[in-house]
């Protein structure tokens, strides 16, 4: 998209709205090329995925992005660790009773949902 066409969309959005982009905008210009390029790689095999992953992929997130703000690292932290492991120590540590014990049941259901839509790392 130009200046151009992105002033016009922008335009065309209420203030608040418009604000909201514009910050997210400048918080991308802010990030390091690395970074960049990894949210770019990321959106690119997100945009692959069939409407049906995209949307329960969004409905995870969204999951995510509403527990407290303490605990969303944690959760990161532990899904990074499983997404890592075999398919078969993944269902260990999550059947582990360290796991029931430092997780809450909503915390345990959506990184169990997390590791079956995006199980493994490539």
């Amino acid at each position: 998209m130009t200046p151009e066409e992105r002033r016009r969309a922008l335009g065309k959005l209420p203030p608040e709205r418009r604000r909201e982009i514009e910050d997210k905008l400048q918080k991308l210009r802010n990030l390091p090329p690395q970074e960049r390029q990894q949210l770019r790689d990321r959106y690119q095999t997100f945009s692959q995925l069939p409407p049906e992953q995209q949307n329960r992929a969004r409905v995870l997130f969204r999951q995510f992005n509403s527990l407290p703000p303490d605990r969303r690292p944690i959760v990161r932290q532990e899904f990074e660790s499983l997404r890592s492991l075999p398919e078969s120590e993944r269902r260990m540590r999550l059947n582990s009773s360290e796991f029931r014990t430092r997780f809450t049941a909503s915390e345990q259901e959506l990184l169990q949902d997390l590791t079956q839509a995006f199980g493994s790392t490539p």
